[in-house]
């Protein structure tokens, strides 16, 4: 099983920086976090390309930000790490995230009719480039100006970098169902295909798409037999948000429990090889910056009120201690640890920063410098993962799931911990 981990651009010291910016950023720190993830033995790292910054509008591209991004991937290679670029999320961290071309009404729509339709649901506040905004989020599955918009970034980035040899793979719209939630898993099951299509004849030799809790829960989300029948492998993001955030990370059990669904449903679904191929991404868990903050507190999670645990370092530590080892035996491809370094205080202002508590502090490192407890813990357990994993066995039924996911996670979960005990 590879592990990697996610590293955004460290932020230069100067006002008015762009968290996740690939235009202005501390190369030097960047290198230094490559070496640190190097050293310790990871193999992968996922890069986030921000989707507002390096597509400004719908037909033209940021070169600043690619430019950044090439030199970023450069580093990568010197280091002899693989690349896994995230293209198209609509998320940034715990934030919702969307070019500001994609939000708003589109002419074509200004009838009495179809304004109210809009309307009709609340917009959620979403971060474009540098603000929050409270807009309508634009069909991005059926809009055709939507769609060339995307085929236009498609073409430009992964044509332009494709031959890099950093790079393993693309993961492709992560998080997309968080911002606008489709009504049918077919239709945007059909849309996830049409990107991995146009990618592949861009030059992509290997992609990904994603899932998570809120979408395994939802019959009409994007599911893991859509992204494998479209040639994708499968990405189960564990971040400690609802519905699974629920609490001290114990030993990691709900993190392992999501990758048994889906690797059980994948076994059914499609096959066994697919079923072995499945990623789990945001591993982490944020910690109590002061002692006296451990605890619960109020927080903001993809634009909706949550309360988030804070741990300790000790308690993060264990859990990545015992929930690696079990992917490993249960057959998981990889794990990309959420976050390498926590982002200095001062800069908490700063969107995402400023609404969320797990990308202030789930990172390995803090930002003066200090390993966390869980980056030791890290470097004790890569070296003893076993070799090899089996498939889970928790029987799961596709049918009977996609029924009722919500009330079938409910009856697994009971029955995982049973199991475990």
């Amino acid at each position: 099983m590879d592990i990697g981990t996610t590293i955004w651009p460290p932020m230069p010291a100067r006002p008015q920086a762009l968290a996740a910016s690939w235009s202005r950023y501390d190369h030097g720190a960047l290198r230094e976090y490559l070496q640190r993830a190097r050293e310790i033995g990871l193999q992968q790292v996922r890069f986030d390309l921000r989707w507002a910054e390096v597509q400004p509008s719908a037909q033209r591209i940021a070169v600043a930000a690619l430019d950044g991004f090439h030199r970023g991937l450069d580093l990568a290679q010197a280091n002899g790490l693989h690349v896994v670029v995230s293209l198209m999320s609509a998320t940034l961290g715990p934030a919702l995230h969307l070019p500001d071309w994609a939000l708003g009404v589109p002419a074509q729509a200004l009838t009495n009719q179809a304004v109210s339709e809009i309307f009709a649901t609340p917009a959620l506040t979403i971060l474009d480039n540098t603000f929050y905004r409270r807009e309508p989020v634009r069909d991005l599955y059926a809009d055709p100006d939507m769609r060339a918009a995307q085929r236009y970034l498609l073409r430009e980035v992964i044509g332009n970098f494709a031959a890099h040899p950093a790079i393993h793979g693309w993961l492709l719209a992560a998080g997309v169902e968080r911002v606008l939630p489709p009504t049918d898993h077919r239709d945007v099951a059909a849309w996830w295909a049409d990107l991995a299509e146009r990618a592949r004849a861009h030059g992509a030799n290997r992609l990904f798409g994603q899932i998570d809790a809120a979408a395994l829960s939802d019959p009409a989300s994007l599911r893991p037999y859509d992204i494998a029948m479209a040639g994708g492998e499968v990405v189960m993001s564990v971040g400690p948000w609802p519905p699974i955030g629920d609490g001290p990370p114990a030993r990691g059990e709900a993190v392992c429990f999501l990758h048994t669904v889906v690797a059980g449903l994948l076994a059914e679904e499609v096959n066994d090889t697919a079923a072995t191929q499945v990623v789990v991404s945001d591993l982490g868990w944020p910690t109590a910056p002061r002692p006296q903050w451990r605890g619960w507190q109020h927080d903001e999670v993809f634009a909706r009120p949550a309360q988030t645990f804070l741990a300790d370092e000790e308690e993060v530590a264990t859990a990545l201690q015992a929930a690696l080892p079990t992917l490993a035996r249960s057959g998981a491809a990889a794990v990309w640890l959420a976050g390498m370094v926590d982002p200095a205080e001062e800069q908490w202002k700063i969107p995402p920063f400023d609404r969320s508590w797990p990308a202030r502090t789930w990172g390995l490192w803090t930002a003066d410098g200090r390993p966390k407890a869980s980056w030791e813990a890290l470097r004790e357990t890569i070296g003893s993962l076993p070799a090899k994993g089996t498939l889970p066995t928790l029987p799961v039924e596709p049918d009977r799931f996609w029924r009722d996911p919500a009330t079938e996670l409910r009856r697994l979960w009971r029955e995982y911990q049973t199991e475990i005990v």
